[in-house]
Parts: structure tokens; C-alpha cells; sequence
């Protein structure tokens, strides 16, 4: 019985060393869509971050990122340490991808087999010249010239490349229009907050202005009233230690004296000896009583 050999490991990627680019990139392309479709979409279309205003379009970003980020590990364990150094720099898988096949699939090209559209070129002038040129024998072969088949197989995948090309750019063309309509109607949405805000900054500069004409108008008044205290203040020091020299109290000075004033303490009184008045008074008291003045 024939003995069949292991092959490669289903959870590594293909490793590539800078050689065979078409072949890696085609196992390359077939493990990443193994592991998650939208792995392949992040890195065959790429993403645009949209603005982080709700929170839809941040758990959007979120996702978008992290499949980024899992492509570009994918990517890099598929690269040697010197493909890897030169591709590093990338932030986008869509861009690491196009940078590993704008520097390793020219070069393929450039060594291989001439490709479709250099084909059907060189078949094209060789046709012109072939009808310039006499008649040649069946017998005989041009090492220059290619079949019917051939060009027909190079025209075909010329148009499904072109195809292929045609439908991405619609794609993309569909994306940035959606964007465009969206940054259009947050442009719209900002110049709204924009005159909003205008008005409420008028608004505020004239209660400002009203409240300094108030505030002015509080320290006049203000003013005035500490004027008022300190006279208050003043007056009222001086009648407390103004003291009457006649009943020695504080207040008033002798000349604005309410007991002065009295009818009662005008009148004059002197001693008299006992006995000379009719009335006694406090007999067993002094010798002598007040009594008042005869008029």
C-alpha cells in the first residue's frame, strides 16, 4: 500500500521567504478565509473609521479593528523575519497586503512568464507584421507566434481582471458616497450648533452687560451706605461719651439736660430752723427741713 507523507499544519499560516509570491499569496488567501470571511474583506477592501458619536458606530469600530488587527498577526506569522521588517510600518492589513504583492509580485513578473497583457501585445504586432510579410509555408514555424486559443484564454482573463477591478471600484465608489452623505449631514448638524451657540453667546453678553450696570449701580449704593454708617458711627460715639456735668449721666451734655429742664427743681430751697413753720415735718428727725423759698 502507498504511504502518503503529513502535510502542513491547518492552524499555521504558509510561510513566505520572498519567493513564489503567486503561490503563497493564493494558499495565504484560502487559509485567512478559512479562519473568518471578514478577515479576507478587511484586507482585499479595508476599513474607514466613522465618527465616534453613538455608541453603533464605536462598537462598529471596535469590531472593524479587531479584525484588523487579527488579519496583520495572520499576515506577519505568514512572513520570514526579513519580508516582515520591510512590512511592519503598515497600520491597515489592506495596505501590508498591497505593499508585500507591489514588492515581491513585480519581481515575479519580471522573472517568469510574460504576462496577459505583454501576450496579446506581442501577438497583436506580430499579426500586423505577419500581414506586411510574403506568404510562408505551412511547414514552417515562428517562435513568435501563439494560437488562437491562447489569445482568446489571455483575452478572457484580462476581462475577468478587469472585471474584478470594475467591481471593487464600484464598491468603493458606493462606500465613499455613503460617507460623503454622512460627513455632509454632520457638516449640516455643526453649522446648526454653531449658529445655536452664536445666539446663546449675544444672549449672554447682554445679561452681562445688564448685570454690570446693575453691579455698578450696587456699589454706588453700597458706597453711599458705609458713608451713612460711618456718620452713624460717629454720632453715636460722640453722644456716648458725652456726660452731663449736672445729673452725671451719658448722652447729653448740661445744656440739653431734661432734669434741668423740670419746673420742679427750679425752685430754691434753703434750711430753716424747727419750729418756725406750721407744718412739722420729721420730728424726730434732723433740726433743720427743707422747706422752699418764700416768695
Amino acid at each position: 500500500m502507498a504511504r502518503f507523507e503529513e502535510g502542513r499544519s491547518i492552524s499555521c499560516p504558509p510561510l513566505f521567504e520572498g519567493e513564489a509570491y503567486s503561490q503563497w499569496s493564493n494558499v495565504m488567501k484560502y487559509f485567512i478565509q478559512a479562519q473568518d470571511f471578514e478577515l479576507w474583506d478587511i484586507i482585499e477592501e479595508g476599513y474607514i473609521e466613522a465618527p465616534k458619536k453613538k455608541k453603533k458606530q464605536r462598537s462598529e469600530n471596535d469590531t472593524k479593528a479587531k479584525l484588523n488587527s487579527r488579519a496583520m498577526h495572520i499576515l506577519l506569522c505568514g512572513l520570514n523575519e526579513e519580508v516582515s521588517k520591510k512590512v511592519s510600518t503598515c497600520k491597515r492589513a489592506k495596505e501590508m497586503w498591497e505593499k508585500i504583492e507591489r514588492l515581491y509580485g513585480k519581481e515575479e513578473k519580471k522573472d517568469g512568464a510574460p504576462s496577459c497583457a505583454n501576450l496579446l501585445s506581442s501577438s497583436m504586432v506580430d499579426g500586423v507584421l505577419a500581414l506586411n510579410e510574403p506568404e510562408v509555408s505551412s511547414n514552417s514555424c515562428d517562435s513568435n507566434s501563439y494560437l488562437f486559443d491562447e489569445l482568446q484564454d489571455a483575452f478572457d482573463e484580462l476581462y475577468l481582471e478587469f472585471e474584478a477591478m470594475n467591481s471593487k471600484f464600484k464598491k468603493m465608489i458606493s462606500k465613499l458616497e455613503i460617507e460623503n452623505d454622512f460627513l455632509l449631514k454632520t457638516k449640516l448638524d455643526f453649522e446648526n450648533q454653531n449658529e445655536i451657540l452664536k445666539n446663546d453667546l449675544d444672549i449672554s453678553k447682554l445679561s452681562n452687560d445688564v448685570l454690570e450696570k446693575e453691579n455698578l449701580d450696587l456699589k454706588v449704593k453700597l458706597g453711599s451706605l458705609t458713608k451713612e454708617k460711618e456718620i452713624i458711627s460717629y454720632n453715636s460715639s460722640c453722644h456716648i461719651m458725652a456726660k452731663c456735668s449736672h445729673c452725671h449721666y451719658h448722652g447729653h451734655s448740661i445744656h440739653t439736660c431734661p432734669i434741668k429742664k423740670r419746673k420742679s427743681y427750679r425752685i430754691r430751697q434753703v434750711w430753716v430752723p424747727k419750729g418756725t413753720r406750721d407744718i412739722e415735718i420729721n420730728v424726730n428727725g434732723s433740726k433743720a427741713i427743707w422747706i422752699p423759698k418764700s416768695k
